[in-house]
């Protein structure tokens, strides 16, 4: 498992996302291939929550209620690394998301961008190899 190998490394992150409807945002990461499981405080409030993203049981990132937060001027997102990058793009775009076109990068990545209905950017990517 990743998650052990990074954790005999010693170093692990998961970022954070805020959206402002913790639902919305989980029906939009499920229609993009995501697994999301939802945790609810005491509030039980519609939309409120925090949620943990995983693809292939491996944590991606998780998502906060901001109910407040301007998604025009959200600045949040995160980069995943992922050898399927075209597979992954292929299958959004199949989706309806909002992704753009994959290209590759003066800094080495094959790559693109999902952004969700929060402003969140999330970069998806691999390494150009040598040979490409």
């Amino acid at each position: 498992c990743l998650e052990w190998v990074l954790g005999r490394v010693g170093v692990t992150s998961t970022p954070t996302l805020p959206v402002v409807n913790v639902d919305e945002a989980v029906a939009f990461y499920e229609r993009a291939g995501f697994g999301v499981r939802i945790y609810r405080d005491d509030s039980g409030e519609a939309g409120d929550g925090f949620a943990f993203v995983a693809f292939d049981g491996q944590s991606v990132f998780d998502l906060d209620a901001a109910p407040g937060m301007d998604a025009e001027s959200n600045r949040s997102g995160c980069y995943v690394i992922t050898d399927a990058a075209e597979e992954w793009h292929v299958r959004m775009g199949d989706a309806g998301l909002a992704v753009t076109d994959i290209a590759d990068q003066q800094w080495g990545m094959r790559e693109f961008t999902l952004t969700d209905p929060f402003g969140n950017r999330v970069r998806i990517g691999r390494a150009i190899p040598d040979s490409d």
